[in-house]
């Protein structure tokens, strides 16, 4: 029997407005309520920088973040062509999705139910077999975030540069050098820290400056500015 576990990396329920956004270099599907009662399901495609939206209180607002790499079999489209925009999913598979959102909104008070038809519905989408490249993909996720270069890794995957990145920026959404980038400053961002330079130290930067102007690029301000919680407020 299928299961999404494969494919998400996590399944989170706000119950307070979300006002910090760090860069993500997965795809995100967005079950909301709106105050007004509509329900629907947004597609949030890999972010490249920050963003800090206008809190929104949402009645119901459940993300499902779907695994690096694993975007196009459940969506059908490019993970590039999702990048940095937000999509009613209805665009990418038609009127299901709309009948999908009603739905939804009839399960506001049980929204564990809701997670569950939103899963099936994602379920009976995938193809009965995969592409080969998306072993590669998931494997070179793995080592680029865990620090291995995008030759290296290339190297021990048996491909060349230039086919790696090409396979993973489409099944991806980013290159392979910006979502190793991405993936150390979240890594700062999830970290408890004693210092600036250990850290930096910590997280594969070679030194502290090198975190600071490669944190103030993705987040758009500084490590210790981020710390202090003064950070700017965008639109959503």
């Amino acid at each position: 029997m299928r299961t999404l576990e494969p494919w998400l990396d996590g399944i989170s329920r706000a119950d307070e407005p979300v006002t910090v956004l760090p860069p993500d270099p997965a795809t995100t599907l967005l079950w909301r309520v709106t105050p007004a009662g509509v329900s629907d399901v947004l597609v949030i495609g890999p972010r490249t920088k920050a963003s800090y939206p206008v809190p929104k209180f949402l009645p119901v607002c459940v993300r499902l973040r779907v695994r690096p790499g694993r975007a196009t079999a459940l969506l059908g489209v490019a993970a590039d062509e999702l990048t940095d925009q937000v999509i009613p999913l209805a665009e990418l598979t038609g009127p299901s999705a709309d009948r999908l959102g009603e739905r939804l909104g009839l399960l506001r008070d049980q929204p564990q139910r809701g997670i569950d038809v939103l899963g099936d519905y994602l379920l009976e989408r995938l193809p009965e077999h995969l592409p080969t490249r998306y072993e590669l993909v998931g494997a070179a996720v793995q080592e680029l975030a865990g620090g291995t270069s995008t030759s290296d890794t290339a190297d021990r995957l048996g491909v060349s540069e230039r086919y790696l990145r090409r396979v993973f920026r489409q099944a991806v959404g980013v290159s392979p050098k910006h979502f190793a980038r991405i993936s150390r400053v979240r890594d700062v961002i999830g970290r408890q820290r004693s210092s600036w330079s250990v850290t930096a130290a910590e997280t594969g930067y070679a030194d502290q400056s090198h975190l600071i102007a490669d944190f103030r690029s993705l987040m758009g301000v500084t490590p210790a500015a981020f710390a202090a919680g003064r950070v700017p407020v965008t639109a959503c």
